[in-house]
């Protein structure tokens, strides 16, 4: 797709498969040296970056979008504080976003992603979803369809109630800690399962020595969702 981008519609790309953090932001500076007028933000980072170190070509800005919930948290915070340059649509708050891109497009890709960082096989694994949210819906939805055997923790107990009616085995993390094989957070907060972990220190043993059981954030932006001490799969 990049490599169209640039061969057949001559548009600047920045960016490359399996960036660290300071290529990310190299290619964001980049992408403002061409003075937007527009921006299309996952995150706030670019908005951020206009605000911060950035300004000079913030005069351009006319008005931008921002797509997670995470980037529209800071958002608020900084209109709330009156630094907010230029008006942002919150695409996260479109019924659309929530129905189609965060059920299926999140579920989708957050299996893919796990497979495609790990060669595990989800047929047969217990796989635990933190979280039932949209996202956590659709990942859930896929991970069943992949033959997983699903089980659900949710605090709301709304949320954990349509789990049980969609037919997905709900528990507390402590209890999930004892069975699942794949963990995978989609809420957003931080270090989720932690305290189940340390509640259940045989556990988190097996999950320190265990190569094919991970905590996984692959359906939410932050490394800070995942505990501290979490083994990660590869990517």
């Amino acid at each position: 797709m990049a490599a169209s981008l640039v061969r057949d519609h001559n548009i600047a790309v920045f960016a490359i498969k399996g960036e660290d953090n300071d290529t990310y932001y190299s290619h964001l500076q980049s992408g403002l040296d061409h003075k937007p007028q527009i921006t299309m933000d996952d995150g706030a980072d670019l908005v951020t970056m206009l605000h911060t170190k950035r300004t000079d070509v913030l005069e351009h800005v006319i008005g931008g979008t921002e797509e997670t919930t995470t980037g529209v948290i800071r958002l608020r915070a900084m209109a709330k504080e009156g630094v907010l340059k230029y008006p942002i649509i919150a695409v996260k708050r479109c019924r659309h976003q929530h129905l189609f891109d965060n059920r299926y497009g999140t579920g989708q890709s957050t299996i893919d992603g796990i497979i495609r960082a790990t060669n595990f096989l989800l047929a047969g694994s217990k796989f635990v979803v933190a979280g039932y949210g949209w996202c956590g819906r659709g990942l859930a939805s896929r991970a069943r369809g992949a033959g997983a055997e699903v089980i659900v923790t949710e605090v709301d107990p709304t949320k954990a109630l349509e789990a049980v009616m969609d037919g997905f085995r709900v528990m507390s993390m402590p209890e999930a800690a004892k069975l699942g094989d794949v963990f995978c957070t989609v809420t957003g907060n931080k270090s989720v399962g932690e305290r189940a972990l340390r509640a259940d220190e045989r556990r988190r043993h097996h999950l320190q020595l265990r190569p094919l059981s991970m905590w996984k954030s692959t359906s939410r932006r932050w490394r800070s969702c995942l505990p501290p001490s979490a083994p990660l799969a590869p990517s």
